[in-house]
């Protein structure tokens, strides 16, 4: 995809979006749209805004900053918005009825489950992740409990694993801290049995990608953990690569350097037919939603630093 496509898009979305809204919330809805092969309709997006807006309370995340990226999910959708809503409202109550705290985590998680019967398992496996780490797993590992606490295998050795992962990778000069945790999730994706391999790949594409001089910082942790569960190969990273430095070299990235793996890696996987079936359709489709669920913890994460600077005093 050409720099000139994302960037086109992007001011499309950033005038559709309006001058309050952060410039990095835009990038994050124009990656989505871009990502699913899907054009900006700017009535489409809008529609569904005032769909939410109406709905919900004044005090819902789903009116602050997820507005606008759960907005681009549900133009996506492949039911009708109000259904969709309807569904996510549903889930997220099914979360809270579990005792996981009423936040913009677990309406981010309930977009990523198909029923509210899935957040019993949800909660079973973030009470065995919070028994290896119980200072480190909190409200931001909920979406990433979801997408895997209803993946085949026991929860508690699902949660044992990922801490031998989470350790084996401090070893190989790995930053301690939330984005490693999230690592270790998403390298279970597979199998919940521990796999050295698993952890070998994910230090081969890291090694690989700073040796092309790309910067791997701890927030794109989990992006090697994607890497690794699609099986990009080198002509896979090679292009990751490519697309990298394009982006490095447009005006828009100039000052959104974090946001260049990320998207660098959405764009290939989106245009490459290797990488996008490497495994059955369904599991390509698995490993677009993990994308989608780090792109959107992104986002919750810039927006706390926004709030934060905004309201200094509080």
């Amino acid at each position: 995809m050409e720099t000139t496509k994302i960037e086109e898009t992007y001011g499309q979305v950033s005038k559709a979006l309006g001058w309050a809204v952060d410039k990095q919330v835009s990038l994050a809805v124009t990656m989505i749209y871009l990502s699913r092969g899907r054009e900006f309709d700017v009535d489409a997006h809008n529609e569904v805004s005032r769909l939410i807006k109406k709905k919900e309370g004044f005090t819902s995340p789903l009116r602050a900053h997820l507005h606008h990226i759960v907005t681009a999910y549900l133009v996506l959708g492949d039911e009708t918005a109000e259904e969709g809503l309807a569904k996510l409202n549903a889930n997220q109550q099914a979360l809270n009825d579990v005792k996981f705290w009423k936040s913009s985590y677990t309406y981010l998680a309930a977009l990523m489950m198909k029923s509210p019967g899935e957040a019993e398992r949800a909660r079973g496996l973030y009470d065995a992740m919070k028994a290896h780490h119980p200072f480190l797993t909190s409200s931001e590992d909920i979406p990433y409990v979801v997408l895997l606490s209803n993946r085949e295998g026991d929860i508690r050795e699902r949660a044992e694993t990922m801490n031998r992962y989470y350790k084996e990778l401090r070893t190989q000069g790995f930053s301690a801290g939330n984005h490693l945790q999230w690592l270790s999730q998403a390298m279970t994706f597979d199998t919940p049995v521990f796999q050295p391999e698993v952890a070998g790949r994910i230090v081969a594409i890291r090694d690989f990608l700073k040796a092309e001089k790309i910067k791997v910082r701890g927030e794109h942790y989990p992006v090697l953990g994607f890497l690794a569960i699609a099986k990009a190969d080198g002509e896979a990273l090679r292009a990751i690569v490519e697309m990298a430095r394009e982006l490095e070299a447009s005006k828009l990235f100039r000052w959104y350097g974090t946001w260049i793996l990320p998207s660098a890696v959405q764009l290939t996987m989106a245009e490459s037919v290797e990488l996008r079936e490497s495994e059955a359709a369904v599991f390509a489709a698995s490993v677009e939603m993990l994308m989608q669920a780090q792109q959107a913890a992104m986002m919750l994460s810039v927006s706390a630093v926004i709030a934060s600077s905004n309201n200094p005093g509080s």
